[in-house]
């Protein structure tokens, strides 16, 4: 059976939903048009992410509804992305730097989690980022063994430097 496709444009959606990822907690914000509508701070982990996916659920949100964008984040991102992606929601997952030029451009001083989830929701909504995926199989092996490679020339040079 034919999986139906995803959505495209961040227009079709009703609420934009940005999140700010840290280690261990996600700090939300749920916008309709460009009213923030919601705030909240979920753990990064399982229990979290189920407290996620019913809360937006709970504001009138769900995978029809909401786009979702968050940055980045040294791979803290990634169970969350893949989380939502698999509700089938439409997931963007953006550089910081974006982010950060999208807030300077907004001349956006205010620098906390809370803040930036609500910068996150609107730059989601107005640049429309392109949809994420989650990585094949074979890419990620091809991650992994792309950073065991750079992991070991970094330690075969410390090693000539410190032997020599």
């Amino acid at each position: 059976m034919e999986e139906p496709p995803r959505r495209s444009s961040t227009d079709e959606f009703t609420f934009a939903l940005g999140i700010d990822v840290g280690k261990t907690a996600l700090e939300l914000a749920l916008c309709n048009g460009e009213k923030i509508v919601a705030r909240t701070t979920v753990s990064n982990d399982a229990d979290g992410h189920d407290t996620l996916v019913s809360w937006v659920e709970d504001r009138g949100g769900g995978p029809e509804k909401t786009c979702v964008c968050m940055e980045a984040s040294g791979d803290f991102e990634k169970a969350i992305a893949r989380r939502l992606y698999e509700e089938d929601y439409r997931v963007s997952v953006v550089n910081p730097r974006r982010i950060k030029g999208y807030a300077s451009s907004q001349l956006q001083r205010t620098k906390t989690d809370s803040a930036d989830a609500a910068l996150i929701a609107r730059f989601g909504r107005r640049e429309d980022p392109r949809p994420w995926e989650p990585p094949s199989a074979a890419e990620s092996r091809l991650q992994e063994l792309t950073r065991a490679r750079q992991a070991l020339q970094k330690e075969k040079t410390r090693t000539l430097w410190s032997s020599g």
